[in-house]
């Protein structure tokens, strides 16, 4: 199973962007749209959704999204460049362990950078992690790029407030 900050970096290269309505023209597989000025610009993380709600901020109400429950995910980005670069942040939710006590704390690890294809309305996000390459793929429909990840991880909390890992399906949507 993925850490937290990898699922992160996975999500956002995935990039997940969900949900945004809008009209769409059909597009030809055959054209080559990956330096499409519709394609190009910065996308930000709009939704972290998980399949199992959480109460992260403790105010009694938990929520599929955790944008809701934390800003820790505030100011997501990826840039996709017209010469098929991409840059993209990794800010997430992680859980602090030091000795007996655990909390949990928002992390930032900064940017990092890749390549990026389109073929139809999907993304595919390719990027060096600790040396290993990894190649994602995600949705892009208008102005957003959703990514899915099945059986993920997401930080929950026990019923005594104890933070902890949950394995949860993450949907996670960048709009543009």
């Amino acid at each position: 199973m993925k850490s937290i900050k990898s699922s992160v970096k996975f999500l956002i290269l995935s990039i997940a962007l969900v949900t945004v309505s809008c009209d769409i023209e059909p597009i030809d597989p055959a054209i080559d749209i990956s330096a499409s000025s519709s394609v190009t610009g910065t996308y930000y993380m709009t939704a972290f959704n998980s399949s199992i709600p959480t109460d992260l901020n403790g105010d009694g109400t938990a929520s599929t999204n955790q944008m809701d429950e934390t800003n820790c995910f505030n100011g997501g980005f990826i840039t996709l460049n017209g010469d098929n670069t991409f840059v993209a942040n990794s800010k997430g939710i992680d859980i602090n362990i030091d000795g007996a006590t655990s909390t949990i704390e928002c992390f930032d690890e900064g940017n990092f950078t890749g390549t990026w294809a389109l073929s139809g309305n999907q993304l595919s996000i390719t990027y060096l992690d600790e040396g290993v390459e990894y190649t994602d793929v995600a949705t892009l429909s208008g102005n957003t790029i959703v990514s899915t990840v099945q059986n993920g991880e997401v930080v929950g909390t026990t019923s005594g407030g104890e933070p902890i890992y949950l394995t949860s399906n993450l949907q996670i949507v960048f709009t543009k």
